[in-house]
């Protein structure tokens, strides 16, 4: 069937389409029978500003094909089809709503959707990867006709990963229900703390001699003064900067709170080239209004004890007090940090020793160094401690 020109439906009055919009843009003609059998064809592929408007193209459409004496047994079953999967994903958002254990969602979701493979993953940024419900990593399987894979994000950063049949999401409007109310429902437990996943990050954790990353905004209490609502865009590029050098350099992401970030690594060169990337990264950022914004590093390494909750330990509370030291744009280490480096120093980066320095809570005084190297600032004001 040729499609009509802009010239022939411009002569058609409006009674000859089953649908007119709101800007009056006139959609499915139904003048004559070959029209009317493909707007039969193609009635699920528009979509209509309300349920009330599709109701009524729908009516007018079926009027249309009973004059021209259409039988529309396939567009009929379509509709029982369609009108049923809505049913279902209305039923999914108010199952969602009793679920009372985040582990209920993936079989909620098999039983509603009928795949019994279905397979709910929720990315774990200290991890790097998706999780599966025990807290395991979780690989993404290939491209394939079997197995597809539907990806929720929440302001840009991985959420959630659905393992499924390609089948059972090939509707838009249905596909669209459905991951709205998943949605809805994964950031509710987040909020909360209760996606079991999430509740596993820390016995992934590495043991034994590790090395902490602690940074913080200077001045951010200033910057979202002066920022307001637009503080929340800084604050997510910032630790977008953050979490790629951790993750380029093989760290681990324990926590991020406000304007604070909390990583650990293995290697002690590894925390010292995801430091040096984050300051360089900052440096050439393109910061709304000509904001001037700096974080500051400190980098400490010990033997902290890992519970179910995260690290605890003398050598945490000193990679914080490394870290409240410095100013924007510094990194300070700690003697620990710069013994268990030495003889591995890549060779564009130095130490200059600043001396001992008393820092709150802490028993004996602390030789802090402060890394140099091409593209970092190199003078900054005294320390911020209680005394040298």
């Amino acid at each position: 069937m040729p499609p009509l020109s802009s010239k022939e439906r411009a002569k058609l009055p409006d009674r000859a389409f089953a649908y007119i919009d709101s800007r009056g843009q006139r959609r499915l003609p139904i003048h004559d029978e070959a029209h009317v059998r493909n707007a039969l064809a193609r009635f699920n592929q528009v979509r209509f500003e309300t349920e009330e408007a599709r109701e009524r193209a729908r009516k007018r459409l079926l009027n249309a094909a009973k004059k021209y004496g259409i039988v529309p047994v396939g567009f009929v079953t379509g509709q029982i089809r369609k009108e049923r999967k809505q049913a279902e994903a209305g039923r999914l958002v108010i199952e969602l709503g009793r679920i009372g254990a985040p582990g209920e969602l993936e079989a909620q979701l098999r039983k509603v959707l009928r795949d019994p493979t279905l397979a709910v993953l929720h990315w774990s940024e200290a991890a790097g990867s998706y999780l599966d419900g025990a807290g395991k990593p979780a690989p993404l399987p290939k491209t394939q006709r079997r197995r597809a894979v539907t990806y929720l994000e929440r302001r840009g950063r991985p959420m959630t990963a659905l393992v499924h049949d390609p089948a059972v999401l090939n509707d838009p409007d249905l596909a669209e229900t459905v991951l709205a109310a998943i949605r809805l429902f994964v950031e509710k437990e987040s909020a909360l703390g209760e996606v079991r996943a999430r509740s596993t990050d820390a016995a992934t954790l590495p043991t034994g001699f590790v090395t902490f990353l602690l940074t913080d905004i200077e001045g951010s209490t200033a910057l979202l003064r002066r920022q307001g609502d637009g503080y929340a865009g800084l604050l997510n590029d910032v630790r977008r900067i953050l979490r790629d050098a951790v993750l380029h350099r093989g760290g681990r992401e324990v926590d991020s709170r406000a304007d604070e970030f909390f990583a650990v690594f293995e290697r002690v060169d590894a925390a010292l080239g995801a430091a040096v990337e984050i300051q360089r990264t900052m440096i050439e950022g393109d910061w709304p209004g000509d904001l001037d914004v700096k974080v500051r590093a400190g980098i400490h390494s010990g033997r902290p004890t890992l519970t179910d909750t995260g690290y605890i330990g003398l050598s945490v509370h000193t990679a914080a007090r490394v870290c409240s030291a410095a100013h924007g744009g510094q990194i300070l280490v700690s003697s620990e940090t710069q013994a268990a480096i030495r003889g591995s120093t890549p060779a564009s980066i130095r130490f200059r020793s600043l001396g001992r320095h008393r820092l709150a809570g802490l028993a004996h005084d602390e030789e802090l160094f402060q890394v140099e190297g091409k593209g970092l600032p190199i003078h900054f004001p005294s320390l911020r401690t209680t005394g040298r």
